[in-house]
């Protein structure tokens, strides 16, 4: 009866507890900036760590979308309301253009796949990566799994600690939540994927669009890569709309009006919000002038920091060599407490080693008020020497102390260390395990 459109069902919460939660997006009277807004939602989920196969939009039948997570084991109502706002100030949006559901026994929302009983339109699940393209098949259900809510705890325990220290770590600078639960240290897969190359992206600026319903996500890759290249905001927007114009018109349904308002909003966020593209390597190099550079300044954790930083710089600087590095992430690397990284952060910064591109910049929400504080930018003065002695590191699973010392030990023999090292760095390099 309801899959045949004679009838609407929707679904409410338990008085204490729900197994999903739905943000539902509603803008009125304009369709296009709804999609856009949940296009903002599920790029924020999957940042903190929300896995792609356990977010699901469907069309409201209206004018907006519902943005659904089935869990696998009841979750308490306040704790579904605390996640709904906590997505709301890392997707920029209020409350009217996301409203949290289901609210016991006041709230509802619609089963997808129904019929929206005023406009007679079929409540299909949408296809994120074809800019919201209906997913014309009830088979599309079997295919959903519920979601593993221990996920869900580990991501608002990590936020929680975020927000005491007032630090909101930047999108392409941290990915805590990945395939199991919480790693050491890592970053957002949202602008790390293996598609998203610059000589992909380079490909997509220049041979245009070649797949129906990609226009959305192509404009989102291309405009992070302008930013990633040194141009400012407008120059971004106009050679967006520039590229727009030259591509072909069946390949996107959009008016071209409404590709300008779609790159207007994209360019902004992006901008505003400091989204570059990273390109993560799996494998680092690290050359002996390098290296000897490091294990040149004084003290032994100004050698670990600046190391960190140096990994962290190959990983994720873009094109001027500036990254994102914030204390939390270094402490988490090196082992070190916070209070000694960020004395010898400053060490390193008056002996040169580091430039501090900006400090201490505030952070606000979409009302204004202070959020929080972003991490500092740097840039490393260690000359990059072109060099046929280098040390190839893997990224994956890396303890970057023991790192340093294998990395040592592979570029420098024991008698140029003892020539260099303070006494005591010597012995303690000379007593471990690779020495012996």
């Amino acid at each position: 009866m309801y899959l045949n459109g004679k009838g609407a069902y929707g679904v409410f919460s338990a008085k204490d507890f729900t197994k999903f939660l739905t943000f539902d997006v509603d803008v009125k009277d304009d369709l296009q900036r709804a999609k856009w807004i949940a296009f903002r939602l599920v790029g924020s989920l999957k940042e903190v760590g929300i896995k792609d196969k356990d977010i699901h939009i469907s069309f409201s039948g209206n004018k907006g979308y519902h943005v659904d997570l089935y869990f696998n084991k009841p979750i308490g109502n306040d704790i579904a309301y605390e996640f709904y706002e906590m997505m709301l100030k890392h997707s920029d949006c209020t409350s009217k253009e996301i409203e949290f559901r289901p609210y016991m026994l006041k709230y509802g929302v619609k089963l997808p796949l129904g019929i929206h009983q005023a406009t007679g339109k079929r409540c299909w699940y949408v296809d994120y990566y074809n800019y919201f393209k209906p997913i014309e098949s009830f088979d599309h259900i079997l295919t959903i799994e519920q979601m593993d809510v221990d996920i869900l705890y580990a991501i608002m325990e990590r936020e929680k600690d975020i927000y005491e220290e007032q630090e909101i770590i930047d999108i392409e600078e941290t990915r805590n939540i990945i395939e199991t639960k919480i790693t050491a240290l890592g970053s957002y897969k949202q602008n790390v994927e293996e598609k998203e190359t610059i000589e992909s992206i380079e490909k997509l600026v220049h041979e245009g669009l070649q797949i129906v319903s990609t226009r959305h996500n192509s404009s989102f890759k291309i405009a992070k890569y302008f930013r990633y290249q040194g141009y400012d905001q407008e120059e971004a927007l106009d050679m967006l709309n520039e590229w727009i114009r030259q591509q072909d018109e069946t390949k996107y349904s959009t008016s071209l009006e409404g590709c300008y308002k779609d790159n207007e909003l994209i360019v902004q966020y992006i901008y505003e919000k400091e989204v570059t593209l990273t390109i993560e390597s799996k494998t680092i190099e690290l050359t002996y002038e390098e290296m000897k550079q490091i294990i040149k300044l004084k003290s032994l954790n100004q050698k670990l920091i600046a190391y960190c930083l140096l990994i962290h710089s190959k990983r994720y600087a873009n094109q001027q060599g500036v990254f994102y590095m914030s204390f939390n992430q270094m402490s988490i690397a090196s082992g070190l407490s916070d209070k000694t990284v960020r004395t010898n952060v400053n060490k390193l910064e008056e002996i040169g080693i580091i430039n501090v591109i900006a400090r201490n910049q505030i952070l606000k929400d979409s009302r204004g008020a202070f959020a929080g504080k972003k991490p500092n930018k740097y840039q490393i003065n260690i000359e990059k020497v072109v060099s046929d002695a280098l040390c190839e590191i893997k990224i994956e699973g890396l303890n970057y102390n023991a790192s340093l010392k294998l990395v040592i030990n592979s570029l420098f023999d024991m008698s140029e260390l003892k020539n260099v090292l303070p006494r005591r760095q010597y012995e303690q390099l000379r007593a471990t395990e690779i020495y012996k």
